[in-house]
């Protein structure tokens, strides 16, 4: 039995590795909405994301996050909270600029999603942000990320919210702009990325302890045999 714990533990340290990364949020891609330029689409929805978890106390953080490297700045965020009743009251509750070279303020200009009209996106008044001046160099950039935090209606839960992002009633819009081509472009939060797994060299690790486990029960096994024979 002593040999089996220490296999144990590696199997339920990758275990908590894994649901550490499930709390972390939902993460979720992002779709063009406008079609100026293709290639800079492209850039968008590989290397742009959300991150939406529960914060507690009746609050949602929603992350947006820019991977790189392409040049690209994600200078406005937009709601449309089109469930009724709504999930959110109709202010943002904070705004995280905590990474170096971010800066946004509450209220977005223009006050819709450009392009969004194509699509029936209808910012909710009130939950829209923008970078402040300059607007592309204060932006979510390659490397950076912004927080917005949003007050859910009493009565509301986070698995509300999953749910209206699933179905489409909470859509998530972004106005992109500085890409290579100094082009601009809109996106609305696409599916959900699937699930983050433990990294490889945990991966490793465990199915190295499995592995030795297995040598030890066959060399214990083939002992015994030989005991046997011998008496």
């Amino acid at each position: 039995m002593r040999k089996i714990i220490p296999i144990l533990t590696l199997a339920l340290a990758v275990a908590a590795s894994a649901d550490r990364s499930a709390e972390a949020g939902s993460t979720y891609s992002f779709t063009g909405v406008t079609s100026n330029n293709a290639t800079n689409i492209a850039i968008g929805e590989s290397q742009l994301s959300l991150t939406v978890s529960d914060a507690g106390g009746g609050l949602v953080n929603f992350v947006f996050s820019n991977s790189g490297p392409e040049a690209s700045s994600i200078t406005d965020i937009y709601f449309d909270d089109s469930v009724d009743p709504a999930l959110f009251n109709t202010a943002i509750d904070n705004i995280d600029n905590s990474d170096s070279g971010v800066s946004f303020t509450e209220l977005a200009t223009p006050g819709n999603l450009p392009g969004g009209n194509m699509i029936g996106f209808s910012a909710t008044r009130g939950l829209t942000a923008d970078s402040d001046a300059p607007v592309s160099f204060n932006g979510v950039n390659p490397g950076e990320s912004v927080g917005v935090t949003l007050a859910l209606v009493s009565g509301n839960n986070f698995n509300n919210v999953t749910s209206a992002l699933s179905t489409g009633s909470l859509r998530v819009g972004i106005h992109v702009q500085a890409f290579q081509n100094g082009g601009s472009e809109s996106f609305v939060n696409g599916g959900e990325s699937p699930p983050a797994v433990p990294e490889p060299t945990s991966l490793a690790i465990f199915g190295i302890g499995l592995a030795g486990f297995a040598t030890r029960i066959r060399k214990r096994r083939r002992g015994k045999a030989v005991s046997e024979e011998t008496t």
